[in-house]
């Protein structure tokens, strides 16, 4: 593990709750999504369609402003929002040395956007001394006439100069066949999915203790039309396409140099996010049809210098300086769509025109030192200083509700300050560790978009996250049982909440209320001496989620009695959620095989706070079950696998208009896959 920023090291010597999904996990679950990542770890879930998802850990799950989880790739971040409706990348996972996850507030380490946690996807790296390679393919045919999903993915790792200079590439493909009828359009599947990606990366190492490592990532994801359906089957009404396309260019350069005592890391990225996404709107421009068709441009380069000592003393410290510069381009369009092919009319008529910029600046600086009290208990703590800027701009230069038109006034916020984090930890003996955390996350604020009706506020401010955790980590029965849990209690103050205007078809974002989230996560592997060859895995979460007081916005102008009161449960929060997987390794004919399976299961969420609100729907609350059983000899694997084996149909994210004249639409999770998978290395 890295996720210290002090090196590698093992995950039980790190006290803090995390897991790790190695390599293996990831190809024996079949894991290739971000959804897939959130059925594997308790406490994790994911909101949004496929390629544009919201990651919500130990239930901080807000309705509007910035990711609450951080993802990296390596040492790159990559949670900056794309524009509306536009969240997080699902990056391809191949080829990858293992993923973790780090739950509750990482704010002293990782900055804004990581109150809930951090997802760091962590490659492998160019070796210079072994050539190597490796090719796959994944066929499978879904259920609920869902069609094929096909995948293909290659890697290549040249060593140029031993021990000097290495080239890794790696590349993947996946095409999967939608599941949506759209008989307005006779049409079925609409939804396929196209996706590319690779990555090159380069490794020179001019010396022992200096390391320098170029990368370049490229991905790009396709949707014909949303998944979004009916929630009695799989189709919609109206006969108007909502593709999505993201497409993501990325460039990395990372120079890590010994200094004997300690390690200097250096790190500069820069990335370009295009994004296409269309959403019906129908409702609006009644009686004819007509959707949203927003492009958008996020370019940003990131960069951080840090510290991490190896003292000859009882103290470590890291340390380190941060900035981002992110700009946002976008202009949003409503297009009328023409009924017979449900894609705008041509030539396009539009009735809403807007254009958008936005600017965010990010600087920082941080602190973490631990001290050896004694040999077995030891003390950390670290601070993490802020300051961030942001510029909205934009111009109406079309409106159907008659808005005044033109540029609007230039809409600017900013935020500083600071985050903690304290702990205490103790090694019981050599297999077995206790902690207690104290921490705090943080969310950057914003501006407003400007020329909405109604009353509302300009800015909307920074939410505070705070986490107190005692923890244990242990490994014990000579190592067959590895058991690590922990208890929380978060509060969460100013929440960002998200409010519509009066038209019912723009949003703003205002700070409103607080809530308490109490928890408990448990996490282990048996490994029996006495069954060979078996092993098993497992993970339990319970979590409670409820506001403290009343949202502000119960009491009005005007008054809402559904905006939140004090002792309802957070939207899109469950209570309890678990994993489990078995796993027998055997010989069959000389061969080593191996048979697995796993249960996942999500607990019932809401749509809304108030039980009595007439938009409240329940999502979750359903089990899915995959089995896989496969061969593995001499540099090539073959499986068989089954996923959903059940073929559950469940509701993971559930749409209500504001106005009438779009039915309700869900998300769902995907259905029934049975296939095969195949590997070759060499």
């Amino acid at each position: 593990m890295t996720a210290s920023k002090r090196g590698t090291v093992n995950i039980q010597d790190i006290p803090y709750n995390i897991s790790a999904i190695s390599t293996e996990q990831l190809e024996r679950t079949g894991a290739t999504t971000l959804e897939d990542i959130a059925r594997l770890v308790p406490g994790v879930t994911t909101t949004g369609g496929q390629s544009n998802r919201t990651v919500i850990i130990r239930g901080l799950a807000a309705s509007a402003g910035a990711p609450q989880v951080a993802i990296y790739l390596d040492e790159t971040p990559l949670s900056g929002v794309g524009g509306t409706n536009v969240r997080q990348t699902d990056l391809g996972l191949y080829d990858i040395e293992r993923v973790e996850i780090l739950r509750g507030p990482q704010g002293t380490l990782y900055g804004a956007s990581s109150q809930g946690g951090t997802i760091r996807y962590i490659t492998r790296k160019p070796d210079s001394n072994d050539f190597e390679g490796a090719i796959g393919a994944r066929a499978g045919i879904r259920a609920r006439d869902g069609g094929w999903r096909t995948e293909a993915n290659g890697m290549l790792n040249l060593p140029i100069v031993e021990d000097l200079l290495a080239i890794r590439a790696v590349g993947y493909w996946r095409r999967v066949d939608g599941l949506v009828d759209l008989p307005a359009l006779d049409r079925n599947q609409s939804d396929d999915e196209n996706s590319h990606g690779g990555r090159i990366q380069v490794a020179l190492t001019p010396g022992s203790d200096t390391l320098i490592l170029a990368s370049a990532i490229y991905q790009k994801t396709e949707l014909d039309d949303t998944s979004r359906v009916l929630s009695t089957d799989d189709s919609r009404p109206n006969p108007v396409l909502e593709p999505y396309e993201d497409e993501l260019r990325l460039l990395n350069l990372t120079v890590e140099q010994g200094l004997g005592f300690g390690t200097l890391t250096g790190t500069i990225s820069t990335y370009q996010r295009d994004a296409f996404f269309v959403f019906d709107q129908s409702q609006f421009v009644v009686p004819r049809y007509g959707s949203i068709n927003q492009t958008s441009r996020t370019e940003a380069t990131t960069g951080e210098l840090r510290f991490a000592s190896t003292f000859d003393a009882p103290i470590q410290i890291v340390t380190g300086v941060f900035f981002e510069n992110r700009d946002l381009e976008a202009v949003s369009a409503g297009l009328y769509v023409d009924p017979e092919t449900g894609l705008p009319d041509a030539p396009p008529e539009p009735f809403f025109i807007q254009p958008s910029s936005q600017v965010v600046r990010n600087r920082a600086a941080f602190l973490n030192a631990t001290y050896d009290i004694t040999d077995r208990l030891s003390a950390e703590a670290g601070i993490r200083f802020y300051e961030m800027r942001r510029r909205n701009e934009s111009s109406l230069e079309l409106d159907v509700f008659g808005r005044p038109l033109g540029p609007q006034p230039t809409q600017r916020a900013s935020s500083d300050g600071n985050v903690k984090r304290f702990q205490l930890s103790y090694d019981v003996t050599e297999d077995v560790l206790v902690y207690g955390i104290y921490s705090e996350g943080f969310r950057e604020g914003g501006p407003n978009a400007p020329g909405l009706l109604g009353n509302y506020s300009l800015t909307f401010g920074p939410d505070l996250v705070q986490n107190y955790e005692l923890g244990w980590k242990s490994t014990l029965f000579g190592r067959q049982l590895l058991l690590n849990g922990a208890v929380y209690y978060m509060t969460w103050d100013d929440i960002q909440v998200s409010q519509r205007d009066p038209t019912g078809a723009f949003t703003f974002t205002s700070n409103a209320g607080k809530a308490d989230l109490k928890g408990a996560e448990l996490e282990g592997r048996f490994d029996p001496a006495a069954l060979p060859g078996f092993s098993t895995n497992f993970a339990l979460r319970y979590s409670d989620q409820k506001l403290t007081e009343d949202n502000p916005l119960v009491a009005g102008p005007p008054p809402d009695p559904n905006a939140g009161r004090r002792g309802e449960r957070i939207p899109y929060t469950s209570r309890f959620s678990a994993n489990a997987g078995v796993e027998q390794r055997f010989d069959v004919a000389g061969l080593r095989a191996f048979a697995r399976a796993d249960l996942a299961y999500v607990g019932s969420a809401y749509t809304t706070f108030s039980r009595t609100d007439p938009l409240r729907r329940k999502v979750g609350d359903y089990a899915l079950v995959d089995l896989r059983l496969g061969i593995e000899e001499r540099g090539w694997d073959a499986s068989i696998y089954v996923r959903n084996l059940f073929n559950e149909r469940a509701f993971t994210n559930w749409t209500i208009e504001s106005r009438p004249g779009i039915p309700d639409r869900v998300l769902t999770n995907e259905p029934r896959e049975a296939g095969i998978q195949v590997a070759y290395r060499f």
